[in-house]
């Protein structure tokens, strides 16, 4: 595994060089904080900070011209702040607030984005908002409940931990931690549940996960689907079969270690797999192993291989995320993708650039924020999530 290394040099700002990148503008969000930051592809510079004692954004999304939405996990609200993306400003409070379920952990839009979808992590259930309006305001419309006969023996209820919309715009899948399951909505049924795969082992804790389509086009439907086990650190493919009443099939063809077969956690009991982002190739699978017991936790690698009707996942390497427990990360949303933004909640660095090569999807050490220099509160409640906004609607 690469040693990152970052902590060792200056205290607050660090860098590898200057990549001449076009500057890029990120939202964070930490327990009590929603910031704001300009990254030129050397140093991160702050511009805006929103201090928000008791709450969580955790999970945050973005709607042009100026629309940030962010969840509070430590509450039943969901906020709307603007958001200027080209000065990367951010107003100081939220100019919208709304009721919905409690614990949620996870955003995402419809295609057209006159929905918005929220994962409750507290109470297992999705909720549905309708976002159409000018102004970006919401207006409740239904919560969606998870059901099902398994339940994870360490949790006591359905977890809505992540929702994950296909490629096509008609089905999110939502990763159930705590019913070890996958469900699967249809935009074009009123969102409703039409399918649910169980996850094995039971106890596995499905986590995060993404589409893949072996053969990528615009709107295709997803031919495969990658999904990251918290609790049994595991990376599980799945192969999609559309039925005929147009509901999605998921067959497991494929497990492995997230740590790959060469890098297993100094400890195992304490080790919990986080995120995982599929790069626009549909070939690079990150994720990030977080708590296990080493002196900073990582981001794996792994590829998708389709070739003769066959698929699978390769690990291919692994790189210090720079920090411990690295709950989230994302790509950067210029076309090559050049850049992954790691959030690290403890341990020495906080915000975490890697270069990422192309060619390969290799990472390297690019920039970092320490944490002590961006965080107001207590040790271990650092940056937990971290987004690229583009400064023009795709």
């Amino acid at each position: 595994m690469l040693n990152l290394g970052l902590a060792l040099a200056a205290p607050s700002l660090i860098a590898r060089q200057d990549q001449g990148a076009v500057d890029k503008k990120l939202v964070v969000g930490a327990a009590g904080q929603i910031l704001s930051f300009q990254f030129d592809g050397k140093v991160f510079k702050s511009i805006s900070a929103v201090n928000e004692t008791g709450k969580s954004a955790s999970w945050m999304i973005f709607k042009h011209p100026n629309h940030l939405y962010a969840v509070d996990e430590n509450s039943n609200t969901l906020r709307l702040f603007n958001y200027d993306p080209t000065t990367g400003k951010l107003s100081d409070k939220p100019v919208a607030e709304k009721t919905g379920s409690p614990g949620v952990v996870s955003l995402e839009f419809s295609l057209d984005k006159t929905r918005l979808l929220g994962g409750s992590y507290s109470n297992g259930t999705v909720d549905i908002w309708d976002t159409s309006a000018a102004d970006g305001s919401m207006k409740f419309i239904k919560n969606v409940t998870l059901t099902g006969d398994i339940l994870n023996p360490k949790q006591t209820t359905h977890r809505a931990h992540q929702i994950v919309p296909d490629p096509s715009g008609r089905y999110f899948a939502v990763n159930d931690l705590g019913g070890d399951a996958i469900h699967i909505l249809d935009s074009k049924k009123d969102y409703t549940i039409t399918s649910t795969t169980a996850v094995a082992p039971v106890g596995c804790g499905p986590r995060h996960g993404g589409f893949l389509t072996a053969n990528p086009a615009p709107g295709a439907l997803p031919s495969h689907y990658v999904v990251l086990c918290e609790t049994m650190n595991l990376i599980k493919l799945y192969k999609i079969d559309k039925q005929a009443d147009d509901t999605l099939k998921l067959t497991a063809i494929q497990s492995e270690s997230s740590y790959g077969p060469a890098f297993p956690p100094a400890n195992a009991t304490t080790a919990a797999a986080g995120e995982l982002t599929v790069a626009n190739n549909q070939r690079d699978i990150y994720i990030t192993n977080r708590l296990s017991g080493n002196e900073t936790d990582n981001v794996s690698l792994f590829t998708f291989q389709h070739q003769d009707g066959k698929a699978r996942i390769d690990f291919k390497s692994q790189i210090s995320s720079g920090g411990i427990s690295p709950r989230m990360m994302s790509l950067s949303v210029d076309k090559d993708q050049s850049i992954m933004f790691v959030a690290n909640p403890m341990g020495a660095n906080g915000i975490v650039a890697l270069q990422r090569n192309q060619k390969c999807g290799s990472l390297s050490p690019l920039a970092a924020v320490v944490n002590t220099t961006i965080s107001n509160q207590p040790g271990g409640f650092g940056p937990q999530f971290v987004l690229e906004i583009p400064a023009k609607s795709t």
